[in-house]
């Protein structure tokens, strides 16, 4: 693939760090992080629970974390881009992840905990585009594989919540807020090892957000995509229950979470080969035909036969996307707004427009089931043709 549009970006401090050192630096990174993902996925409602609070109050806490990550991840963003410095800044998410947690020990009570959790949640999940774009100036400089250095958070995903379901099985639910605590401390130890490639800092003051919006294409770009991921909704929200009605086991539904993970880790592996074959607009085209099949399907059968193979359609409905995301702004995006135009594909992927998939997918699964699959085949209806006009405003 051509880049696209893009006047270089004076480097400042490029580092004297091998391509070899700086995909490890940055996969222990992506490791620490999902360790922490892991276990706050799966087990933090458990702790809330044992706090005493209701279900209700539960995904209203949840749910208020990632709204509260649009202005806090555009801001901290925002700061990386205006600075120049990347690891400074997820160096400074750490710490306060850090401190939000062992204050979170002594919270009782909703509006405490909530928030406590706005504050940790938010920055946890800010960590992500701010690494992103620390990965795509590594990618620009000396040519690391995003994907085979992703894959290692996916991987750590995956030993996290086994080895903490494991873990935490007959223990007190507190211990949920301990595992957190170690991991955090491995996630600062993890950003002190960084490579700390850094751009000019901008001159300009306006938010650094409405300069890559600017960029061409990348506007529709992180619509289109936030559709594509936004139609995940129904899945992350309301399949493990689905399911269960279907008469599935527990385990059985643990398995085929677990393989749609190690779907996205092989599509992660091979990730480059795509990006140079398809490129990152036919990437998103795929992406979305393969969520029309995925989700008409499933909202049609819970036949563990199909399941199996409807799983394995994740590694191009989730992972294609992800990595078409960053192959996008490496191409199309200056390098000193990168940490910005990171930062809106994910608030509005994983914020904005996931929240509102996730409330009408709820209303829907309340009144008809099934449906709310066939709800996301609307999502990924939308994020096709956005694709489509990508594909064809590409230039020759």
């Amino acid at each position: 693939m051509s880049r696209e549009n893009i006047q270089p970006t004076p480097e400042v401090s490029p580092g004297p760090l091998s391509r070899k050192s700086q995909s490890f630096r940055l996969a222990l990174y992506y490791w620490a992080l999902f360790l922490i993902v892991g276990i706050f996925v799966p087990f933090l409602p458990v702790w809330m629970g044992g706090r005493g609070l209701t279900h209700q109050e539960i995904g209203l806490i949840l749910a208020a974390a990632l709204w509260a990550k649009i202005p806090v991840g555009l801001g901290l963003a925002g700061i990386a881009d205006q600075t120049g410095h990347r690891r400074a800044v997820l160096v400074w998410i750490g710490i306060g992840v850090l401190a939000g947690l062992a204050l979170m020990i002594f919270l009782q009570g909703f509006w405490a905990i909530l928030i406590g959790w706005v504050i940790v949640g938010s920055l946890v999940t800010t960590a992500m585009p701010v690494a992103d774009s620390l990965s795509l100036l590594s990618a620009n400089r000396v040519g690391i594989n995003y994907g085979t250095v992703r894959r290692w958070g996916s991987i750590s995903f995956i030993v996290a919540s086994i080895v903490g379901g494991w873990y935490l099985n007959g223990r007190d639910s507190e211990n949920v807020l301990i595992l957190m605590i170690a991991g955090t401390v491995f996630l600062l130890v993890s950003t002190w090892s960084l490579p700390d490639l850094r751009v000019v800092a901008r001159k300009q003051r306006r938010p650094a957000f409405l300069d890559a919006l600017r960029a061409k294409d990348f506007a529709l770009f992180a619509v289109t995509a936030a559709l594509l991921q936004s139609s995940h909704a129904a899945l992350y929200g309301f399949a493990s229950l689905h399911w269960q009605n279907a008469g599935h086991s527990k385990s059985t539904i643990g398995w085929l979470w677990a393989e749609g993970v190690m779907a996205e880790i092989a599509l992660f592996t091979v990730s480059g080969f795509l990006i140079t074959r398809l490129g990152a607009r036919k990437m998103l085209l795929l992406a979305a035909v393969a969520g029309l099949i995925r989700w008409t399907a499933m909202g049609m059968t819970t036949d563990l036969y199909w399941l199996i193979g409807l799983q394995l359609l994740h590694a191009f409905t989730f992972s294609v996307t992800h990595v078409a995301a960053f192959a996008f702004i490496l191409r199309n995006v200056p390098e000193d707004l990168s940490a910005s135009a990171q930062g809106v594909y994910d608030s509005l992927a994983m914020g904005l427009v996931f929240g509102l998939s996730m409330a009408a997918a709820g209303q829907v699964f309340a009144a008809a089931g099934p449906d709310a699959f066939l709800l996301m085949t609307a999502f990924s209806t939308a994020g096709g043709i956005g694709a489509l006009m990508l594909v064809l405003r590409k230039p020759k």
